[in-house]
């Protein structure tokens, strides 16, 4: 459920990152531009659901364990964005995503005792 939950994440991440060139394409921040943005809606929808979720997953699991999964919605975004916007990120970048991965290992280490 947490790696869903992350997903949603990563996936509302992309949305925002649509809304923010929609929001800040040309000319001044005007309420009319905000409220017409198609991405920002969707984006705030995605996170609301994903608000209600993660509410339901910590009525589930332990915070100290769901969180740190919860980080893997980096790894999500990074995919997502190299499938739709077709950039792939850096080699730096995925080593940082493996050093997180290998975190998550270590700590679903302590929850099996």
């Amino acid at each position: 459920m947490t790696l869903m939950f992350a997903m949603i994440m990563g996936a509302g991440q992309i949305v925002l990152s649509y809304a923010s060139k929609d929001i800040f394409f040309d000319g001044p921040l005007s309420i009319k531009v905000v409220l017409a943005s198609k991405w920002l809606w969707l984006g705030v929808l995605i996170y609301a659901f994903s608000m209600i979720f993660w509410i339901y997953i910590l009525s589930r699991f332990d915070v100290k364990y769901a969180y740190p999964i919860s980080s893997t919605a980096i790894f999500f975004a990074a995919i997502f964005q190299a499938v739709i916007q077709k950039t792939v990120p850096s080699g730096s970048y995925w080593m940082g995503l493996a050093f997180v991965i290998a975190g998550l290992i270590i700590l679903s280490f302590d929850n099996r005792n």
